[in-house]
């Protein structure tokens, strides 16, 4: 039976020595799966296979499109799909691999790797053949604004429930936990031999709500498959596990952390305005045909609207994603702007959010051509 630590989670009673901090200034030395990673020279036969999960994250619906004839419903849900945020999860023993894909900030094939040893990622950016380190803390700001910045964070209240549950046709046992940043809740199933790949994908989510990666949730072979946060200034995000697969082998060096090919930096993740998550095609199709309609008065200090199309203003403090039809098309940084001069004439659902969907601005309705700006302190 786990033990219960003092933060009201639980504990493998043999949970050797303390997680190293990875510290962003200090390089890590090349790793090699196989090796075992509590105590030195030790060996894990299992590291080389383990599971593969695929997963999504979601904050949530946006607004519908209007009901009007020119509304092209079934190229909305298309691209819904697309763009819906997809985690790949390849989980060993001691190691974990994260991939990002779809709706995220970050590039498609962004990647984080741990290891149960250390508290924080190893960040491999896309087009790169070099590593960063994301301390712990900085998860929530990387995947919400595309930076590392550590975020303060405190032990998480636990509390281990009765109830169970199922998912992917296996039986789930529930966690409730809180912080000042959100109260959650996390079903866990068990995998056999599934080691301690189940905690990083923990601490990964522990860390989008400030929680310390020292709030012990996961037990050995434990994986969560479904975890709902709900933020402390409203909203919600969601994670579930899609499908899970055993592996006997993973490829080699996947799990490395780092592997010995990357070179280590310093420096910030690429800074980028703004980005369009759609194909403009794609964006086109939104609307079968264009449509007049009365262009609004501009308001005082207002932009003049473009000639065709929509502008977006991010005059807020924060990265701000854009959902247009209830669909996840763009985002776009502090202080910048992004066209969509591919939209066809007519009305649009539009509202401006977070990622993490911690920040949510009321749905607004928009003519385009037109303008839309989400304003500081909003």
């Amino acid at each position: 039976m786990p033990q219960v630590t003092s933060a009201g989670g639980l504990s493998a009673p043999d949970a050797g020595r303390p997680p190293e901090p990875l510290l962003a200034d200090r390089k890590v030395e090349p790793d090699v799966p196989g090796e075992g990673v509590h105590e030195p020279g030790s060996k894990d036969v299992r590291e080389t296979g383990g599971y593969a999960l695929q997963a999504v994250v979601r904050t949530g619906e946006g607004p519908g499109p209007p009901k009007a004839a020119e509304v092209n419903a079934s190229a909305i849900d298309s691209v819904r799909r697309k763009t819906e945020a997809r985690m790949a999860i390849e989980a060993g023993s001691a190691r974990a691999r994260f991939v990002f894909s779809g709706g995220f900030v970050v590039p498609p094939g962004t990647e984080l790797r741990a290891r149960i040893d250390r508290y924080g990622h190893l960040l491999l950016w896309p087009g790169e053949a070099t590593y960063r380190i994301a301390e712990a803390g900085s998860a929530r700001a990387l995947l919400g604004e595309r930076r590392l910045d550590v975020a303060p964070q405190s032990l998480a209240d636990v509390q281990a429930s009765e109830e169970t549950g199922r998912r992917l046709n296996m039986r789930t046992r529930r966690v409730d936990l809180s912080t000042r940043a959100a109260k959650a809740v996390f079903e866990l199933a068990t995998l056999r031999e599934a080691g301690e790949g189940g905690t990083l994908v923990c601490r990964l989510l522990l860390e989008l709500m400030s929680a310390s990666p020292a709030s012990s949730v996961c037990a050995v072979d434990e994986v969560p498959v479904h975890a709902e946060l709900r933020w402390a200034t409203g909203g919600t995000l969601t994670f579930d596990v899609t499908s899970i697969a055993r592996r006997l082998e993973f490829p080699s060096g996947s799990l490395n952390v780092p592997p010995a090919s990357l070179a280590f930096v310093t420096s910030p993740p690429p800074f980028s305005p703004a980005d369009l998550l759609v194909s403009r095609a794609e964006l086109a199709a939104f609307r079968t045909a264009p449509v007049d309609v009365p262009t609004p008065a501009s308001r005082d200090a207002q932009p003049p609207p473009p000639d065709s199309g929509l502008l977006l203003i991010n005059a807020s403090d924060e990265l701000r994603v854009v959902w247009l039809d209830g669909v996840e098309v763009a985002w776009i940084a502090p202080g910048n702007r992004l066209a969509l001069p591919m939209l066809l004439r007519g009305r649009y659902a539009l509202q401006w959010r977070t990622f993490l969907g911690d920040g949510l601005d009321a749905p607004d309705t928009v003519i385009v051509p037109g303008t839309s700006e989400v304003e500081a302190g909003r």
